[in-house]
């Protein structure tokens, strides 16, 4: 195997997943690192310390305690029978219940919060690594409208600055996108910024099949195409192109987006094609001759392409991060409550396989710092769905510590128990369902899709048929 090869799959494919391994694992350990703590500063009974659900991969004992990584990685638990014994997902108690002393409600209440905390200490430290580091910045400005596309027989030109969505300001291209996913009308109303002076376009949404939410599917970010990858005797090659060329023009035409080159270049099969590229901050000149290709009937050069954003350095100030990601989840919670307005339902979030998938793509695309974005959101993320009431979360375990404390007396164990095994298969059934439509999102091949609003760094071509 050519070791450019190697290198690809090492850059490209498992140095991401580690990250993505380590950032999850880290977020489920910190989260359970939270309650341990706890429980063991009150003097809790505590047996098993694991990461994962189901049989034990790797494990060993100290001071009575079990310290295992398990094989199922959708969470983790601490299993503490002072609180409420969770047998079905937890595994058998070794000891019993009722031989045990009995704990007060504050310390139910510390030890169920302190998992939540620590996620949003994680987040907070996180999210201040990203302010100093700065973080990929992908303005709201239209970089590429498909050709007759009805956003640009509506009028909508590249280099158009978005700058309010049905009368919400937007300044992202993740929160244009976002604005329009969770509108309640078929059509939005689009405010761009165009020579100083700004117009108004009606535009008609469309329901992404795969997804179910709605999308201006016509509409592509402006970025800085460049070459990810150069394969192997292609056109690209054999013209001099080189891995880091960022391309300014072809023909004369200045070139904002991987999707308006791909188009040129499809156009251009057999001809002789002029190409200005950045290298090394020096203008290079080539002549590519695309090849037609065979499947697809169109122009490829031979080429990966990637999209590369400016760094704004400092980043988003930790409370900045926190409001906008707050207020993603208020959209969304808002798009499902008006679910038959919006079209946003359960499949159009993401389960376990969904999120990683995403994370893992969005580092391969967008680099460490993106993959760091997405930690910061999925640990607040967790804190608040965590602190929900709801029996087996930590905001159920928070309720049944206030009603004890309220009744001054123990809760029935019975239905503590069966409250709690009811919601979790409720939940693992909910996160059944919502990982099928993941699933099916991979099957066919739609991944790409969901991140095109996404900041990214560099956005290497998923599939061959997008090369030009």
């Amino acid at each position: 195997m050519p070791f450019e090869t190697v290198l690809n799959i090492v850059t490209g494919i498992i140095y991401p997943a580690l990250l993505v391994l380590f950032f999850f694992g880290l977020t489920i350990f910190i989260h359970e690192l939270g309650h341990f703590l706890v429980a063991k500063r009150r003097g809790m009974k505590i047996e098993r310390f694991s990461v994962g659900f189901g049989p034990k991969i790797w494990g060993y004992k100290k001071d009575g305690i079990d310290y295992r990584v398990s094989w199922f990685p959708f969470g983790g638990y601490v299993a503490l029978p002072q609180m409420s014994p969770m047998e079905t997902i937890e595994g058998e108690t070794e000891s019993k219940t009722d031989e045990l002393p009995s704990v007060s409600p504050s310390s139910k209440f510390l030890v169920a919060i302190a998992g939540p905390l620590m996620n949003i200490l994680l987040a907070a430290v996180l999210a201040a690594v990203l302010w100093g580091v700065g973080m990929p910045t992908n303005l709201a400005v239209v970089g590429w409208v498909d050709s007759g596309s009805p956003e640009e027989l509506a009028g909508i030109r590249p280099g158009d600055r978005i700058v309010k969505v049905n009368d919400k300001k937007v300044k992202t291209w993740g929160r244009f996108m976002e604005v329009v996913a969770f509108s309640r009308e078929p059509t939005v109303r689009v405010t761009v910024q165009r020579n100083g002076a700004e117009q108004e376009f009606l535009l008609e949404t469309k329901v992404n099949e795969q997804f179910g939410v709605k999308m201006l599917e016509h509409l592509w970010p402006r970025g800085h195409p460049f070459a990810q990858r150069v394969i192997a005797g292609t056109p690209a090659e054999r013209a001099g192109l080189l891995v880091g060329d960022q391309f300014v023009s072809i023909e004369g035409i200045p070139i904002y987006s991987s999707d308006q080159l791909r188009d040129f270049v499809s156009k251009r099969a057999d001809l002789p094609t002029e190409v200005k590229v950045l290298r090394d901050g020096v203008m290079q000149t080539l002549t590519v001759v695309p090849e037609l290709n065979a499947e697809e009937k169109v122009g490829r050069m031979g080429v990966e392409l990637g999209d590369q954003m400016e760094i704004a350095q400092p980043g988003p100030t930790p409370v900045e991060q926190f409001e906008d990601i707050l207020v993603s989840m208020g959209n969304m919670v808002t798009g499902l409550a008006h679910s038959k307005e919006t079209g946003v339902s359960a499949k159009s979030m993401s389960g376990p396989v969904g999120i990683l998938g995403i994370w893992w793509y969005a580092i391969a695309s967008g680099g460490w710092r993106q993959g760091l974005h997405i930690a910061v959101l999925l640990n607040i993320n967790l804190a608040i769905i965590n602190l929900l009431p709801i029996p087996v979360l930590d905001g159920g375990h928070i309720v049944f510590a206030a009603l004890e404390a309220i009744r001054r007396k123990p809760l029935s164990a019975r239905l503590v128990h069966a409250a709690s095994v009811t919601f979790a298969v409720l939940l693992i059934t909910f996160m059944l369902y919502v990982t099928y439509f993941d699933i099916q999102r991979f099957t066919f091949g739609r991944l790409k899709a969901t991140l095109k609003s996404d900041t990214k760094e560099n956005t290497p071509a998923t599939e061959p048929a997008t090369q030009p």
